[in-house]
C-alpha cells in the first residue's frame, strides 16, 4: 500500500500526531515500489487490526520505501 494512502487513512479517522519516515533501500524498484509501506507503528505498537484503540493524539508512524538514488534530492 502507498504511505499516501496510509497517512490519508489515520488522518481520515482522526488522528493528528501522524510523522512519516523515509527508507532509502530500493536500487532497482523490481520487488518493491517507490512509496510502498514498510511500517507502521500506532504509540509504538507494530502489531494491531482495525478493532484496537488507540488515543487520537497517539504517535503514528509510517515509514516506506524509496529509491536510493532520491536521498540526496
Amino acid at each position: 500500500m502507498n504511505y499516501l494512502d496510509v497517512v490519508k487513512s489515520f488522518e481520515d479517522a482522526g488522528y493528528t500526531n501522524i510523522t512519516v519516515n523515509v527508507d532509502y533501500d530500493i536500487i532497482t524498484g523490481w520487488t518493491t515500489d517507490e512509496g510502498e509501506v514498510e511500517l507502521v507503528t500506532v504509540d509504538g505498537e507494530k502489531k494491531f487490526n482495525s478493532y484496537d484503540e488507540f488515543r487520537l493524539d497517539a504517535e503514528v508512524k509510517i515509514t516506506y520505501h524509496d529509491l536510493r538514488k532520491n536521498k540526496n534530492k
